[in-house]
């Protein structure tokens, strides 16, 4: 029975979510936009077996001349779809458990932080609202952008963290703080930028409660953060330093979405109809960007009851009445960002420009309209019988579960499985087309008919094996053809160019006979290219890191050491 009443909010929490989460159990999958997640998850899956670790470079995306994805994009949900599929899914099967997980663990971290400050019922309802926001099916149902979708798990996390190191005041709990910021980096690093204004705003707030211990509070946050770093530092160094060797800035700032076009119309935020198409420019897009009515009337709500009744009423410590006005103006802020009246600030912070889409800053919305749900019940808890407040929290939920009818669902389904999604033609062309902006600099490229910049490669471009003979007599024994790691032996009759199908990028080596050589890419598609002369060679071209990367992986390779130690410590003295 003690068991039972420590789990039954969490087991309850899984009954309320099995609505948004009932479409997962359907056969097969079912059409996003962002297409590509189960040929990422298998090309993960290929350089780890590989033992390319951390991931790097894919060898098949890239229209099958590879690219270095996870240098650059977000790895922790595949890593996550990766540890599932090793015990026996397949790759469909492991990204929609990620999923459900995801759904899961969001409630729960929601649940846990509002509960910390508002009790368990106000924790159940901000649970229950944040699984149901339309944000959260768009993000799923309609973009398929999983990343995004599963930093709905982190940010209650990061906040709930950040609550336990002002209170308790150790250094497992900072070290803890920081293991949940730099999940939010390694999920998704845009989000993250979005977040910082957020986080340091709650930060000052609790820097402010906990005013007396100033100095240790300042310490322990600081080691949060430097920690957070450390952790993520594998990541973020070469990402940083090493996106100028790529089409990203041309591509996704330069081109395809400019924040300019996308900001959200404010009566969208009310009336915007439910759709699977795409954003476009002006008040009239293809899917929606409601706040949701449950939540926006729950948010104010909220703001009427802080204006018109908290401040005469004895009923909270003045920490508890501040914390929701936070939460308010937090919520007031991630939607003034999604509109054209933020553009100052979009024009002035230039890493603001890689978001793309101020209407991300909907998952915020997200996060405070719930959080601020929580508030909304406490509140009434105060004031009216327990019996009506059961009865007003039965009929939003209903209310809400209506409301989201339609929005947690795929437009349709697809009996499909994962040779649908991992076959090497399909990833080389298909896949591959629908996202390249980590194709190295250099690399031939046209304007498309809208007049944006594509790559200059057919069909018939797509390499055939790893290597090609260009010109001379040469006899190819190919012996090892691993992503990251490829050797040759070939006996040359007569001199010529021998061409590796690969696009070149800092870190590749090519060693003849043990030997490293310069190689040549001077070519349209920026390939690896060698000149051999007569006689038997030993030809081996290797992925390595380079100095950003070494630097990364030392330092979170000694972050996740320390903090497995300090992290595992206290159990290890309850066993002993």
């Amino acid at each position: 029975m003690a068991l039972l009443k420590r789990v039954w909010p969490f087991l309850l929490l899984i009954i309320l979510s099995l609505f948004a989460i009932w479409p997962l159990f359907h056969p097969g999958f079912f059409p996003i936009h962002d297409d590509e997640q189960i040929a990422r998850l298998q090309q993960l899956t290929l350089v780890i077996n590989n033992f390319q670790i951390p991931p790097r470079w894919v060898p098949d995306l890239g229209f099958g001349f590879g690219f270095p994805l996870f240098n650059f994009y977000p790895p922790l949900f595949y890593y996550l779809g990766y540890l599932i599929h090793f015990f026996g899914f397949s790759f469909i099967n492991s990204t929609k458990i990620a999923i459900f997980l995801g759904f899961i663990l969001s409630s729960f971290f929601m649940f846990v932080w509002v509960r910390k400050h508002f009790g368990i019922l106000a924790g159940i309802f901000s649970a229950f609202l944040y699984t149901y926001v339309p944000y959260h099916a768009v993000d799923l149902y309609v973009r398929g952008a999983m990343s995004e979708f599963f930093s709905f798990v982190f940010i209650p996390a990061v906040f709930w963290s950040f609550d336990r190191v002002a209170e308790k005041k150790n250094l497992q709990s900072s070290l803890l703080a920081g293991i949940f910021l730099g999940f939010v980096i390694l999920t998704h690093n845009l989000v993250f930028i979005q977040f910082v204004p957020f986080l340091v705003i709650y930060l000052v707030y609790l820097i402010y409660i906990e005013r007396k211990n100033i100095g240790k509070v300042l310490s322990l946050f600081a080691v949060s953060i430097i920690s957070s770093i450390g952790l993520t530092l594998y990541f973020t160094l070469p990402a940083l330093l090493e996106k100028q060797y790529t089409l990203v800035d041309k591509i996704l700032t330069g081109e395809l979405a400019s924040y300019k076009l996308y900001f959200v119309c404010p009566t969208q935020f009310i009336n915007s109809p439910w759709g699977y198409g795409g954003s476009a420019p002006g008040c009239i897009d293809g899917m929606s960007f409601q706040i949701g009515k449950i939540p926006l009337f729950i948010s104010l709500l909220a703001f009427y009851l802080l204006i018109f009744f908290a401040p005469f009423k004895k009923i909270f410590k003045v920490k508890n009445v501040l914390l929701p006005v936070v939460g308010f103006i937090l919520f007031i802020f991630s939607v003034f960002m999604a509109t054209s009246y933020s553009q100052l600030i979009w024009n002035a912070v230039a890493p603001l420009s890689y978001i793309q889409f101020p209407w991300r800053f909907l998952l915020f919305t997200a996060v405070f309209t719930s959080f601020l749900g929580g508030f909304v019940i406490s509140f009434l808890q105060k004031y009216v019988n327990r019996l009506i407040v059961y009865a007003i929290l039965i009929i939003l939920m209903i209310a809400t579960i209506c409301s989201a009818r339609n929005d947690f669902k795929p437009q349709s389904y697809l009996n499909v499985s994962d040779s649908f999604y991992t076959s090497k033609q399909d990833i080389q062309w298909r896949v591959s087309g629908l996202s390249y902006e980590y194709v190295p600099n250099g690399v031939a490229t046209k304007l498309s008919s809208r007049g944006t910049t594509m790559l200059d490669i057919s069909e018939t471009d797509l390499p055939k094996q790893s290597f090609q003979v260009l010109s001379g007599n040469m006899k190819v024994d190919q012996r090892i053809n691993k992503p990251q790691y490829k050797r040759y032996e070939i006996l040359v009759d007569s001199p010529g160019q021998f061409r590796i199908n690969t696009f070149s990028f800092p870190g590749w080596k090519v060693l003849v006979d043990s030997k490293k050589v310069e190689y040549n890419d001077t070519n349209k598609l920026k390939l690896i290219e060698i000149g051999l002369s007569n006689g038997r060679h030993n030809v081996e071209v290797l992925f390595s890191d380079t100095l950003p990367r070494t630097v990364g992986n030392i330092v979170s390779g000694f972050t996740i050491l320390f903090l497995l130690i300090f992290e595992l410590k206290p159990l290890l003295k309850k066993k002993l």
